[in-house]
């Protein structure tokens, strides 16, 4: 059978948490949170068309608290047959948190609702602002995760390894440079964040696919992989889903692709590591 590369169209669903977790004043700022609200309101719907129009599934992770505000939507990506993953409950970074017990906790409830909206418990992590704690990697194998989407460190789907410890998780690898948010979340209340130009941010997403693409099929055994990670309340603007649309497109001209999910490359990973 001729390879593919992976791709994976995933998106970060944070809402109004992106911005509590950074303020909890923000509470108190409804135009702050009303950006956040953007996401499920009007991102959401234009994304689920795209990934319809094109026939490709996705992996969407959620925040506990995003998905009890909005189960409806919860209820329609996961019957339009994408994944959903956890992304914490609140999603407080995990290196901020109290302790071991909140982020057990975090990770439990959001995962106990996720099952209750959908029949199906989440078997994917990502980390808000892609981070650790000292207790993530042993949560997330006691509580029974399949694979781990947060490491910068390779190109390549793997084991996830900290350190010296090599976890049975599988590592889903991602980067900011092809993270929306890198490029177009803006506030004035937080500082450092531009607006670059559409088109080079699409230039740049379709180069990077460009670059990777032919190492793959350069390579024998490849496991690299295209992992985009956006964000409704971001992408979700109808002039950068132009952008994203233009990606997906760029990218479905090469025959030797596959649009998967998450888990479904976790799975296959494991398959053919363990038939070697």
């Amino acid at each position: 059978m001729k390879k593919k590369m992976p791709i994976l169209l995933t998106f970060d669903v944070d809402g109004e948490a992106l911005w509590l977790c950074r303020d909890s004043e923000n509470i108190n700022r409804p135009v702050t949170l009303s950006l956040g609200q953007y996401g499920p309101n009007e991102g959401m719907p234009r994304i689920l068309r795209v990934l319809s129009k094109y026939h490709l599934p996705a992996t969407f992770f959620i925040p506990g608290m995003i998905a009890e505000k909005y189960p409806d939507m919860v209820k329609r990506i996961d019957a339009e047959g994408h994944e959903i993953g956890n992304h914490s409950w609140s999603h407080t970074y995990p290196d901020k948190m109290a302790g071991r017990a909140q982020e057990q906790d975090e990770y439990l409830r959001t995962s106990d609702l996720l099952e209750k909206l959908t029949g199906k418990r989440p078997v994917g992590y990502r980390s808000p602002a892609w981070e650790f704690s000292p207790h993530t990697l042993d949560l997330l194998e006691e509580q029974g995760f399949l694979y781990s989407s947060n490491m910068m460190d390779k190109d390549s789907v793997s084991h996830l390894q900290l350190g010296e410890r090599k976890s049975k998780l599988v590592e889903i690898p991602i980067h900011w440079v092809l993270d929306d948010a890198a490029y177009w979340l803006y506030s004035v209340r937080i500082p450092g964040k531009a607006m670059q130009p559409l088109q080079a941010v699409e230039d740049y997403w379709k180069a990077e696919f460009d670059g990777l693409y032919e190492e793959y099929m350069e390579t024998e055994d490849s496991d690299i992989c295209y992992v985009l990670t956006c964000h409704p309340q971001v992408i979700g603007r109808p002039a950068r889903m132009k952008v994203l649309e233009n990606v997906i497109r760029h990218m479905l001209g090469h025959t030797d692709v596959e649009f998967i999910t998450c888990s479904s490359l976790a799975e296959r990973f494991l398959s053919k590591a363990a038939a070697k």
